[in-house]
């Protein structure tokens, strides 16, 4: 059993990746914590599997300070990154084994064109749709806006 309260990295070092409820739990929360963050006027973040812990219950837990200029699009970017190792072990991993609607929104932040890339807030109503229709309806507005 993994110890909870770990770094990211810790965690899925000794356990494995997140597969499941808790992966979707982990992306829900940390684009929440994202968002909130965001929308708090703290940009630049500098998410990663060493400064962001599992909790007790679950919870994720995330060490922040800022690094620089506001960059909304670099903080999704490093969202993605994080969600990606947690469901591989490794920030380039196969991201097929991501949910659809997951695997969508990472594919959406990880956007070569930073000012194309969706908000964390827009991730996280994707994220709570939970349906590939409404992540697929989500990021065709979101380009549409963008286009």
């Amino acid at each position: 059993m993994r110890e909870q309260g770990a770094r990211l990295a810790e965690f899925v070092g000794q356990g494995g990746p997140l597969r499941g409820q808790a992966l979707h739990r982990f992306a829900v929360g940390t684009v929440a914590a994202v968002a909130k963050l965001h929308a708090r006027g703290a940009t630049g973040l500098r998410l990663g599997k060493e400064s962001v812990a599992l909790g007790p219950g679950g919870q994720v837990l995330i060490g922040w300070r800022t690094s620089g200029p506001p960059a909304h699009a670099d903080d999704v970017r490093a969202w993605a990154d994080l969600v990606v190792f947690a469901a591989t072990g490794s920030e380039d991993g196969d991201t097929t084994v991501l949910p659809p609607a997951l695997r969508i929104a990472v594919a959406q932040c990880r956007r070569p064109d930073p000012a194309s890339r969706p908000t964390s807030g827009d991730v996280l109503r994707v994220l709570l749709s939970r349906s590939v229709a409404a992540a697929v309806a989500s990021v065709d507005d979101l380009l549409h806006k963008a286009g």
